[in-house]
């Protein structure tokens, strides 16, 4: 979908201390094997900071450097791959409570780690339906740091999680960067993977079982076998929306400046996702992300955010950000530097 006059007014992130993944290894919370396969050196660690918290500190400081007034704000999405609190809860009106008394809508979008930049296609289509609206706030947050999940043994490939939450304004004001568009789909024939034999009912949440994600895998045809299946649907797929994303902005793969993806500590991992775009795997932020760990729904913004504040984009520049999540949800954004920010050194 073409996007004509969608703006980034404000981006901003929350992002805690790294935690060096040897320490994880000596404490017998990772194992030494999978470390030196995987390539990750560290993972973002929040303690006990709540995921809606940080979302709030990644929102006010979206709003600080937009300059625009909250006031503008005609809709709220929040996204999340963990529980982010109590159970009947809406954390996404709790974090529009802390930024503003306005009653607009507030809404929470669950897609795995496709939620952030999924939530692009939604918010900017809210704000094309009516020209009386004129700014979206977006927000992602997770901590997956609870007493029955380890974050060193998420169960499947490039499976070291990381803590953060990141936020999007997006507007029809002039911003330092211009949407050009976005594009989602989903693999739906996939989900019986992530399934694997559990019941539907009750939810396991509910009985206090623990997700084993490797356990899941195992019990369909193996998990390699199960793994290889997953990637290769969902890397057709990722292309083709990829490619359409870059065809509606009406620019070519070799103007693509650099590329925002999921975080990976394997150079191999992210040659799975850019090479068959035609992307190499220089454009992306390999290094960047290897201390992060994967930070679920954050990975793309906080990687923009990154690019943006160090000055590696700046006018003119294009910047593709390629999203999955579980194996079923896929969306890509195409977004072009208008200006370098106050705020970016």
């Amino acid at each position: 979908m073409k996007t004509p006059g969608i703006y980034l007014t404000g981006i901003g992130v929350h992002l805690p201390p790294s935690v060096d993944a040897r320490d994880a290894v000596a404490r017998g919370e990772y194992d030494a094997a999978d470390h030196e396969w995987y390539g990750w050196t560290g993972a973002a660690v929040a303690g006990d900071t709540p995921a809606p918290d940080m979302a709030v500190s990644a929102a006010r400081e979206a709003f600080s450097r937009a300059g625009q007034p909250v006031s503008d704000l005609d809709l709220h999405v929040h996204a999340g791959f963990f529980e982010q609190g109590p159970e009947g809860w809406s954390a996404q009106h709790y974090v529009l409570r802390h930024l503003t008394d306005r009653d607009v809508p507030a809404f929470s979008v669950w897609q795995a780690c496709n939620g952030l930049v999924g939530s692009f296609d939604l918010a900017a289509s809210y704000l094309l339906a009516s020209p009386q609206r004129t700014a979206a706030l977006l927000t992602g947050a997770d901590n997956v740091g609870t007493p029955n999940y380890n974050r060193w043994d998420f169960g499947i490939q490039n499976g070291v999680l990381g803590d953060a939450a990141s936020s999007v304004i997006l507007s029809k004001r002039e911003g330092f960067a211009r949407l050009l568009s976005v594009t989602a789909a989903s693999t739906s024939e996939v989900e019986e993977q992530y399934r694997g034999e559990e019941p539907i009912f009750p939810p396991s949440l509910t009985v206090g079982r623990r997700m084993n994600m490797k356990e899941r895998f195992a019990s369909r045809r193996g998990v390699e076998e199960t793994v290889a299946e997953v990637v290769r649907r969902q890397g057709e797929l990722r292309t083709h929306i990829a490619l359409q994303a870059l065809a509606e902005a009406d620019i070519d793969v070799s103007e693509v400046t650099r590329v925002t993806h999921v975080f990976t500590g394997q150079e191999s991992y992210l040659k799975v996702i850019l090479d068959p775009i035609g992307i190499d795997v220089e454009r992306g932020l390999l290094e960047f992300g290897r201390p992060l760990g994967h930070l679920t729904v954050n990975d793309q913004v906080v990687g923009l955010n990154h690019l943006v504040a160090t000055g590696q984009v700046g006018p003119g520049d294009h910047v593709l950000l390629i999203a999955h999540g579980g194996g079923v949800s896929l969306s890509c954004a195409v977004v072009r530097i208008e200006y370098r920010p106050a705020w970016a050194r």
